[in-house]
This record gives C-alpha cells, sequence and structure tokens, in this order.
C-alpha cells in the first residue's frame, strides 16, 4: 500500500518596519496541506507565531501574508490558467501589439495566476522588462481534453 502525501504549498511572508509604506520578503515556508483551504489556515498560525515572536523581541514591525503558492500541480482548491504576455512596438504612425509567451500554471484564482506568472517569466532566458500581461483564463478540461494546453 503507498501512501499519498499531501499537497506541498509555498508562502511568503512579507515585513514592514511600522511608519514605512513598503512591504519586504522576511521569509518563505513550504508547508503541506490536503487542500488550499487548509493550506491557508497553516499559512495564517504561521504567522500568527512569527507576529508573536517579534512582539515578544520588541520589534516594531507589521507581518502579513504574501503569496500562497501551490507547489504540487493540480493541488485541490486550484486551477489551471494561462496567461498571455504581449509586447507593444512603435512604428512611425501607431504602435501595435505582438503577443510574445503564454505560461500554464496553477493557482487558486486569477489574480494568484497573474502574480505568479509575473515571477515566473522573469526566470526566462528571453524575458524583456517590456513584456506585459495581455490575458489571464482559467483553463477548462475541454480545452485538455481537444489538445489545448499542457
Amino acid at each position: 500500500m503507498t501512501t499519498v502525501s499531501a499537497p506541498a504549498w509555498e508562502v511568503t511572508f512579507l515585513r514592514r518596519d511600522r511608519g514605512s509604506s513598503r512591504a519586504l520578503i522576511a521569509g518563505r515556508l513550504v508547508l503541506y496541506a490536503p487542500d488550499l483551504d487548509h493550506a491557508r489556515r497553516a499559512a495564517e498560525q504561521a504567522l500568527t507565531e512569527r507576529r508573536e515572536q517579534t512582539r515578544r523581541s520588541g520589534e516594531n514591525s507589521v507581518w502579513s501574508l504574501g503569496l500562497l503558492r501551490p507547489l504540487t500541480p493540480k493541488a485541490p482548491g486550484t486551477k489551471r490558467y494561462r496567461v498571455s504576455f504581449a509586447q507593444w512596438e512603435a512604428f512611425e504612425d501607431h504602435f501595435e501589439r505582438n503577443d510574445v509567451h503564454e505560461l500554464e500554471l496553477w493557482a487558486a484564482n486569477a489574480a494568484g495566476a497573474r502574480r505568479l506568472a509575473q515571477q515566473e517569466i522573469q526566470l526566462l532566458r528571453n524575458y524583456r522588462p517590456s513584456w506585459r500581461i495581455r490575458r489571464v483564463e482559467a483553463v477548462t478540461d475541454a480545452e485538455t481534453v481537444n489538445g489545448g494546453g499542457a
């Protein structure tokens, strides 16, 4: 009998000094939870513990959760999204949009997919800072069955 391990998730912790308007990444945690709801609760618990540690040490900072990223594809509570990137090219009298890249990834929602895609695209060797997200769309099962997508 084989045991199936719970899906892996990564959460980012953000810390902002009081009086500052900018939060900085203060850490990451990989956790294992059976689904998105359990992962969120575990992340909140870990955040509460970090807040308590800093309060006891006398630090005067504000903690919050960043992106909760599924590390396991098809983790319960997530969907597959396709994110399209485009670049605008200037011509003498007009601009033209050219699609330059498409990513597929798993995320809890479209906003999470957008944030993940923005991070992922920057890892590509041919990435250009002028690329912009043009569209984020959920990939349906029908597209997968008909051959569209990964």
